[in-house]
């Protein structure tokens, strides 16, 4: 019989972490000496031991461990589920080396994008055909008129809608967070639903807006995800007519403080 450090050097482990199997039940002493407590292990059960380290080496759960150390186990159901996930952590690194490339291979760094989750939420939104270098000014007012005079306006910025490839018709949809139904005139509600989005910060007028949108679209394509049919806008700081009670949080003085969101949803 051998004690717990010189079996642990054998089997290639710590005798702490000896003690933490037997007391998770996962490995156990061949007996245990009544009297001082001391732990004694056979060689016998270095194979049952190698097991256990191999499994762990490759980063199967302590949970799962107990269960395939017993002779006979199936391993293949647990290690392919284990290959899996070093699959999608694989595919994540792979991004984030494509992200730092494309970062790199830029003289100004490239855009600051951020990979997030967009929470579901309700919307009051006015939807309609817009030419190509049409002010959306218009719209946000007859929309923000329409939610004040309900009075279910949320305390959240507004945002806009559009296809990622409009095609000859330009389909754009204003919305307004909003805490209950608004249905009036050209005014509809819904659940704008949740997503996960790359999204890059625009600063300063809108005019810079169209090459802040191709550059986020070339870092969502270089660090290999798929994006949406869809273009999110969000509106963070900008200005608006006193009228209509905005939220002071998201007023600004002039252009050169606006703060606007662009969002591409991914595909999962």
């Amino acid at each position: 019989m051998l004690l717990i450090g010189v079996f642990a050097r054998l089997g290639g482990t710590t005798a702490k972490t000896l003690r933490h199997y037997d007391e998770r039940g996962i490995f156990h002493p061949a007996w245990v000496d009544p009297g001082s407590g001391y732990r004694y292990y056979s060689p016998t059960q270095l194979p049952e031991l190698r097991r256990i380290i191999a499994l762990r080496d490759v980063g199967v759960p302590l949970a799962d461990v107990a269960g395939l150390i017993a002779e006979g186990a199936d391993l293949r159901p647990v290690l392919q589920r284990r290959r899996e996930e070093l699959e999608e952590t694989r595919a994540a690194i792979d991004g984030d080396l494509r992200a730092l490339d494309i970062w790199v291979a830029s003289a100004e760094a490239g855009p600051e994008v951020v990979v997030r989750q967009v929470e579901s939420q309700l919307i009051a939104g006015l939807r309609t055909e817009l030419p190509p270098g049409k002010d959306v000014g218009p719209l946000f007012y007859e929309l923000e008129r329409a939610v004040q005079d309900a009075g279910s306006r949320a305390p959240l910025p507004p945002g806009l809608v559009t296809a990622r490839h409009p095609g000859d018709r330009r389909f754009v949809e204003v919305f307004v967070p909003v805490t209950r139904a608004v249905v009036v005139g050209r005014v509809a509600t819904r659940r704008l639903p949740g997503s996960k989005v790359a999204a890059t910060l625009h600063r300063g007028s809108y005019e810079g807006m169209p090459a802040a949108r191709v550059a986020l679209e070339e870092w969502v394509f270089g660090a290999g995800h798929v994006p949406g049919d869809e273009i999110r806008i969000l509106y963070l700081s900008f200005g608006a007519e006193p009228e209509l009670g905005l939220p002071d949080a998201y007023l600004a003085d002039g252009s050169h403080e606006y703060v606007t969101e662009i969002q591409v949803p991914l595909v999962e």
